[in-house]
């Protein structure tokens, strides 16, 4: 048995009482708690800092790794979207691969333990077999003009079975409202209510995104223009984007919406009421990275949004870290609770991809991962402790 204690330990909920001692078996696995006068002194490790479950990345582009460091940063989502067309099949496959290898391993050594991937190919799978990180596969489609729905859809469905077939847990997922038709949408998470599984949108992270909706204007008709697709289709709804995919999305289905960088109190306030089953993911640096913009998070908190947190790819990062995003969260908007974020990071992620029973939260005979939290406010770092 180990027996380890720090200065707090976080249970994946909340942080534990300041004598707690986290009892470890001998194949590594969360064996129970106790206090530290039941324990000789001798046998207990010490640790500074914070001890906590290892991190879920609730949402990642490991397709994207090997376009590190190739798209400027501050470009607009607009630019930046045609950047990641223009050069994501520039490089072999080989070497698309070596990057994934890479990316896969910098997240073990940054203590997550469990991944949320969306993917358009079937690339990463065998890095994702070999891998020590739990990862649920979200299969992203994109097709706005509502004729192309069925065909799109059942392409997609093709892909799950390929991954399926390699015993990775796959699921469907609408890539943002701008892209995808409300009708595609709604076949979508219908067919995730089906299985029981969970699904993600990109959600409001520029303001374009918003007059896209609302008056058919701004930058997402560069986009369109540049790409050659006609959208005589496409009337605006006159609300914010968020407001008019919502009825679409299956109510019973984990639905995880990402960045909500440029969502309103009212918005929140409006799907609340419609979809019992929302968490919020916050994706900081890659926010900073393409439009120089954050989630005004207290609003969220405010509003009782269940919070995960996300690394968003390498294309739009420095480096697949949730300890970083944490980090720049508390730099930034230093009100933000502590022991919020690190629920964000740990049980709420299990909580939306229905691990929870295995990640997230410290129990008995969980292999949960152990992270020890170091450093400063704003400046910590991380180390696995299994």
């Amino acid at each position: 048995m180990r027996f380890l204690r720090a200065d707090h330990i976080f249970s994946g909920e909340k942080f534990l009482a300041t004598d707690t001692v986290l009892v470890i078996n001998e194949n590594g696995l969360i064996h129970d708690f106790t206090t530290a006068d039941k324990v000789e002194e001798t046998v207990v490790e010490h640790f500074n800092g914070i001890i906590c479950p290892g991190f879920v990345n609730a949402h990642c582009h490991l397709e994207l790794s090997h376009l590190q460091n190739v798209i400027k940063e501050h470009t607009g989502i607009v630019d930046f979207g045609l950047g990641i067309i223009k050069h994501r099949n520039e490089l072999a496959l080989e070497l698309q691969l070596e990057a994934m290898l890479l990316a896969d391993k910098e997240m073990q050594n940054q203590g997550i333990v469990a991944v949320g991937d969306i993917s358009n190919t079937n690339n990463s799978i065998n890095v994702k077999k070999q891998s020590s990180l739990y990862y649920h596969t979200f299969i992203e489609l994109i097709a706005l003009n509502p004729v192309r729905a069925n065909l799109v859809f059942a392409e997609g469905l093709n892909l799950v079975a390929e991954f399926q077939k390699n015993d990775l847990s796959t699921s469907l997922a609408p890539h943002a409202p701008y892209s995808v038709s409300l009708e595609l949408i709604q076949q979508i998470t219908d067919y995730c209510k089906a299985h029981q599984q969970p699904t993600t949108i990109h959600n409001q992270e520029s303001e374009a995104e918003n007059n896209f909706f609302q008056y058919k204007t701004g930058d997402y008709l560069r986009l369109y223009e540049t790409l050659n697709l006609p959208i005589d289709y496409f009337n605006p709804s006159g609300n914010s984007s968020l407001q008019s995919v919502i009825t679409s999305i299956n109510k019973s289905v984990n639905t995880l919406l990402v960045h909500n960088t440029f969502s309103s109190k009212t918005d929140i306030e409006i799907v609340k009421q419609i979809h019992q089953q929302l968490f919020w993911c916050l994706c900081p640096k890659a926010n900073l990275y393409i439009e120089n913009s954050l989630p005004n998070v207290s609003l969220l908190t405010d509003s009782n949004c269940t919070l995960t947190l996300g690394t968003d790819s390498l294309a739009s990062n420095s480096q697949l870290s949730i300890i970083d995003e944490i980090n720049c969260l508390l730099q930034h908007q230093p009100s933000v609770s502590l022991e919020m974020l690190l629920k964000a990071a740990t049980y709420n992620g299990a909580l939306f991809l229905g691990i929870e029973n295995k990640y997230g939260k410290f129990g008995k005979h969980k292999n949960c991962g152990i992270n020890l939290i170091d450093g400063t406010f704003g400046k910590y770092s991380v180390k696995s402790l299994r």
